[in-house]
């Protein structure tokens, strides 16, 4: 399902998207969009004096109207619309090399299949600061995801938390409605959640939870764990015992029970990011829209 960054691989199979809104603009694309065309997805029949336009008239929708009233074809347009990827690279993000595997797979995927529909796609990475090295912008052309692996393989996240530069990701986003993957562990403070899910407020955002399956199970009952600060690099050594196992547990819980509310009251469903990324998991949800 993947490619490697030198094409070596088999080729990345688009995954098709919905969208739950009618995008605006003039370009064409593969969605139904805002308002009226003369092609596109068949919407309804309207009267001809509601939408006088000949060429749309419906002969056999007239003929069966008991009162002879003439019926045209009403068409939504198919628009294109902006799609982008906005990658956390805080130091957080650097647990068994998921930036450069799974994180760069699924954007490579949002690529691709954002091109085989005609979508213009961009790429955002930011730990304090947005990283302009690990930037694209938005472009419709084939062979973008081996621009997005080449940014993103590699990648050793460093820094603290990146909210204030998905922020300033946030503010190179076009001024009408987008689809953006936020792809971040999420591991900072609520209320730094909730300013850089409003800083994207005007778009359609599907959260990417990246989540190490590996950090409850792996935990021991007893004995002593290196402990990092991926932030930080700071390490030390702690004595695990069942007591504080269980409430590293239940402060995961804890913290992954907050995360949901905080997506749940501003309409979001994320995604989780397991290692391997599964396709099929991610194709429904994108089907879901």
């Amino acid at each position: 399902m993947s490619a490697d960054p030198a094409g070596d691989g088999p080729p990345l199979q688009p995954l098709a998207y919905r969208l739950r809104w009618r995008p605006h603009g003039i370009v064409p694309g593969a969605h139904p969009g805002h308002g009226e065309g003369t092609e596109g997805e068949f919407r309804r029949h309207v009267s001809l004096l509601r939408h006088p336009d000949p060429r749309r008239l419906d002969l056999r929708a007239s003929l069966r109207d008991p009162f002879g009233e003439l019926h045209v074809r009403q068409y939504a347009p198919r628009r294109a619309v902006p799609v982008a990827a906005l990658v956390d690279l805080s130091g957080s993000m650097r647990f068994g090399e998921a930036v450069a595997g799974r994180v760069a797979d699924l954007c490579a995927l949002i690529a691709v299949s954002a091109q085989r529909a005609g979508d213009p796609f961009a790429l955002f990475g930011a730990d304090a600061h947005l990283r302009e090295e690990k930037c694209l912008p938005f472009a419709r052309r084939r062979g973008q995801e081996e621009d997005v692996r080449r940014r993103l393989a590699g990648v050793r996240p460093t820094g603290g938390q990146a909210v204030e530069g998905l922020i300033e990701a946030a503010e190179r986003l076009p001024a009408r409605r987008a689809l953006v993957f936020l792809i971040s562990d999420f591991l900072m403070p609520a209320s730094e959640v909730a300013r850089l899910i409003d800083a994207l407020w005007r778009h359609d955002v599907v959260p990417v939870v990246v989540e190490d399956g590996l950090l409850d199970v792996a935990l021991p009952r007893w004995g002593l764990v290196e402990v990092a600060d991926l932030e930080t690099g700071a390490v030390r050594l702690v004595f695990m015992r069942p007591a504080l196992r269980e409430r590293w547990r239940r402060e995961t819980r804890a913290r992954r029970e907050a995360r949901e509310k905080l997506f749940a009251e501003r309409g979001l469903r994320p995604f989780a990011l397991t290692d391997p990324l599964d396709t099929e998991a991610l194709a429904r949800r994108l089907m879901e829209g």
